[in-house]
């Protein structure tokens, strides 16, 4: 009982971060979850919030997104990278604010 509990728990979490990306970027969660290019940046700043900032793992955070653990690594990668322009960094903090806010873990 106490597994399932956790699973749900993932996620909500995870669509805690896939609702503030979506919001933030104007998408809604249909769009953010589907194959087009467009929503692959939002899709990769979800993913990234849901395993960095929420601390998830990478398998439970690729399911959670319909992918394979190896898309959340990827996914990863690329905001790090991304990461080096000083008002994008800003953002992603501040979004990672809000969805640990959101899911009750300490900023």
């Amino acid at each position: 009982m106490a597994e399932l509990a956790a699973r749900e728990d993932r996620k909500t979490e995870i669509g805690l971060a896939q609702a503030v990306v979506a919001h933030a970027y104007g998408l809604s969660l249909a769009e953010l979850g589907s194959r087009r290019r467009s929503a692959a940046h939002p899709r990769q700043v979800a993913m990234y919030l849901a395993h960095v900032g929420l601390r998830l793992g990478l398998r439970e955070t690729g399911r959670g997104f319909g992918r394979n653990h190896m898309a959340v690594v990827h996914a990863c990668r690329r905001v790090e990278e991304a990461r080096e322009d000083p008002a994008f960094d800003r953002t992603v903090e501040w979004l990672e604010t809000l969805v640990r806010r959101a899911a009750g873990a300490p900023a």
